[in-house]
């Protein structure tokens, strides 16, 4: 059985397909990263390539192995590496074919991506230390000795063919060579370059997944109909650009939805003894443990908000001031009558029934203020309600004209 199992998983494709998979979500990269005037297509010109606005495009190959050193880590791309030559004998080939009088190597660049990563690889040193001297002859011969060296003759050829474009186009070709190793970790380049845009890393997941399986379906339609799968920067926006309206639109605070723990003294809490004090309750209602339990609710939301910085502090400030406007307008508006009369002479005990009839009339309106915090939908009447027993038990607002002096002092 093992040795059957060995035999059918040598004929599977996962390695040729995540290839593929490496293929797209470098392409959906480097999508997100689109200029205006810029269009990038998929399995068009090649694996993937950029036009850019002043007529010229970038051709780029992706290369991605599994296979790993005995430490675990993806193998190197070597000196004589048959992906690396492949690619550059077909890119010979477009060069060679180009009957615009060379041209086609005036307009285009070449890029070679792939996981595979970089160990003393000598055409790439020779490569870059060209760029660096413009020393044509050190990178031509380079070149020259690993054809010799090579034992595979695939890979000889290729060499070859490279070769066969003549000193003067290789020169150009390689001013517009680049070859980038060490490109593993794509799908996390993409979650941050979506981070940067949304700049909220709550959503980055689900942004990630609505603009992957989108893409992946339009890339799959264009393809089946025949169609060339190519994308602008406008494009991208008109078609994609929902993607990422999570980041954007209004929709409601996520709950914590944390057990409330009730404490021990329930009626010693200051925010009941004030609704006691009004007859607004009676001691042992049952009424005391709701309003309770609706206080400590909000309160496992609201800081789980600021914690996880749903919330900016300049909202959850605007907020507090928002709430605390609302219950001073509908306070004055209640006790002007009689603190203009205490204002005169008369005394506040005078008025001590009337005082607690307004203040049951005072919460009444309070609880019916169904808060929001600027760019969410509304709170809800029970966060609500939650919110002012809050300001109330820190001794922040109260119900009864005298409040301040007979709690806070």
């Amino acid at each position: 059985m093992d040795g059957m199992t060995s035999k059918l998983e040598q004929h599977t494709a996962g390695p040729q397909l995540i290839g593929f998979d490496y293929q797209f979500y470098y392409f959906m990269f480097l999508a997100l990263e689109l200029k205006l005037g810029q269009k990038i297509g998929f399995e068009v010109k090649d694996d993937i390539h950029i036009d850019l606005p002043d007529g010229t495009s970038v051709l780029l190959q992706t290369k991605h192995s599994i296979a790993t050193n005995s430490d675990g880590s993806i193998q190197n791309l070597t000196d004589l590496d048959s992906d690396l030559w492949k690619t550059l004998s077909n890119w010979t080939e477009f060069i060679k074919t180009d009957v615009s009088n060379g041209d086609f190597i005036e307009t285009h660049s070449f890029l070679l991506v792939t996981n595979k990563s970089n160990q003393d690889n000598v055409f790439i040193k020779a490569l870059v230390q060209f760029g660096i001297d413009n020393d044509l002859d050190n990178l031509w011969n380079c070149v020259s000795d690993l054809q010799k060296k090579t034992k595979d003759a695939t890979v000889k050829n290729y060499i070859k063919t490279v070769k066969s474009m003549g000193k003067r186009k290789f020169r150009t070709f390689a001013t517009k060579l680049t070859i980038e190793t060490g490109a593993d970790s794509v799908i996390q380049k993409i979650k941050d370059r979506i981070l940067e845009n949304v700049r909220q890393e709550k959503l980055v997941d689900s942004i990630f997944e609505s603009l992957s399986s989108n893409l992946n379906v339009a890339k799959y339609t264009d393809i089946k109909d025949r169609k060339k799968f190519e994308i602008t920067c406008d494009d991208f926006n008109k078609k994609f650009g929902k993607c990422f309206q999570p980041a954007f639109e209004s929709k409601p605070l996520p709950p914590r939805n944390l057990p409330v723990l009730l404490p021990e003294n329930l009626e010693e809490q200051p925010f009941i003894i004030q609704l006691l004090d009004i007859g607004e309750i009676t001691s042992g209602s049952n009424d005391i443990r709701d309003y309770t339990t609706q206080m400590l609710k909000f309160l496992n939301d609201f800081n789980y908000w600021s914690d996880e910085n749903f919330l900016l502090p300049t909202e959850i400030e605007d907020f507090k001031g928002d709430s605390i406007q609302r219950w001073k307008n509908s306070f004055k508006a209640r006790y002007r009558t009689i603190q203009n009369k205490i204002n005169n002479g008369e005394t506040l005990e005078s008025f001590e029934d009337e005082i607690k009839e307004l203040g049951i009339e005072l919460i009444n309106h309070i609880r019916e203020q169904n808060l929001n915090i600027a760019g969410y939908p509304p709170l809800g009447i029970p966060s609500s309600n939650g919110h002012y027993y809050a300001l109330s038990n820190n001794l922040e607002i109260g119900w009864h004209l005298d409040w301040e002096n007979k709690y806070k002092s």
